[in-house]
């Protein structure tokens, strides 16, 4: 009987699962998935997560460094920022891959069909058998499951909109900037990738053609498989009212739903799952109520991520022509001395 046993074999499941394993803990994981997804995702790790999967191990080859992030309207420089340690770009197929060398009993491609919740154990059924366990992390992403079979609410919370994204070869001349272009009519960010690429993403209320969006808004041309290449998808943002439930443990997007916007969610889950590791060893060794500490100071610090992604999310929205002067004194101002660098904690995370 495994010890643990993980429900979900994204990169947070996986981790902790690889950080459990490596303090001797027996760990079993669950993916119902057989086959690491290749669809575009998160790919900014902040620099308090790189600290935590350089202690795993992990190399994360080919990583692309942000050490510069800036504010534009059009071809104006508005404000810069800089990033010491700097942001690692890596997309998040190639982090799961890597993840998964670094972990055992992982098996993909067997569906979790449910978890009876015991006093002293619980029990996973699968396909074809029941594994018992005595605490289950449910790392199943935001349709959690899990969740759904337990009574946490599921809170929504401020910051949401639509958006274009593509990942394209670059030929701009960006470098290796972050760009965002608070235009008058929706934002625009820019992010560099590895193998000379660039995502681009831009707010986007109705419509399609995010090449069309970003020459007007940027007066960068993409390259013409960027229609191709362009997907949707729309941020929110929810919070698990509960994250224990006797053996049952929420963790990563099943926790919580974070704007992508500012690439906070991977980053938390994994943060989140650096700070239960202590306390799911001090709760098998018998600690009692450590489970609702870890809880209790990762929630708080979900909120902060959420305030943020919310604050990114509004600086972005179209606003009325007339007070676009007035926006860009204001970037300018927050991009100056003491408040930038206040800001680039913020957006790298170094407060989580």
């Amino acid at each position: 009987m495994p010890d643990v046993v993980v429900v979900g074999g994204g990169p947070i499941g996986v981790l902790i699962a690889a950080l459990l394993q490596r303090s001797g803990v027996e760990t079993s994981v669950y993916e119902s998935r057989d086959a690491i997804s290749r669809r575009p995702r998160a790919v900014g790790i902040h620099p308090p997560a790189v600290t935590v999967l350089r202690h795993l191990g992990l190399a994360l080859p080919g990583a692309r460094s942000i050490k510069r992030g800036e504010a534009r309207d059009h071809a104006s420089v508005l404000g810069a920022m800089n990033f010491d340690p700097p942001v690692l770009m890596h997309p998040q197929h190639l982090l799961q891959a890597e993840l998964d060398a670094h972990v055992r009993h992982l098996r993909r491609g067997t569906p979790v069909l449910g978890v009876d919740n015991g006093a002293h154990s619980a029990r996973v059924h699968v396909p074809g058998e029941s594994v018992s366990a005595r605490i289950v992390i449910a790392a199943d992403g935001v349709d959690s499951s899990i969740r759904a079979e337990t009574d946490a609410v599921w809170r929504r919370r401020a910051g949401s909109g639509r958006y274009l994204m593509a990942d394209v070869d670059d030929d701009s001349e960006l470098g290796d900037a972050a760009v965002l272009w608070f235009a008058q009519r929706g934002v625009v960010e820019s992010f560099p990738l590895p193998s000379s690429r660039r995502r681009w993403v831009a707010r986007a209320a109705v419509g399609t053609d995010l090449a069309q969006l970003v020459r007007e808004r940027t007066g960068v041309r993409l390259p013409r498989t960027s229609a191709e290449a362009t997907s949707s998808f729309r941020a929110a943002q929810h919070l698990a009212d509960r994250w224990i439930h006797g053996r049952i443990v929420l963790l990563g997007d099943a926790a919580h739903e974070i704007s992508p916007i500012g690439g906070q969610g991977m980053n938390l889950g994994i943060l989140d799952a650096a700070a239960l590791v202590p306390q799911v060893l001090s709760a098998l060794d018998g600690g009692s109520d450590v489970l609702d500490v870890w809880q209790r100071e990762r929630k708080q610090r979900a909120r902060q991520a959420m305030a943020q992604a919310a604050f990114n999310m509004s600086v972005g929205t179209p606003i009325p022509a007339p007070f676009q002067p007035v926006k860009n004194l204001a970037i300018r101002g927050l991009a100056r001395g003491p408040v930038s660098r206040g800001l680039a904690q913020a957006f790298t995370m170094t407060r989580l």
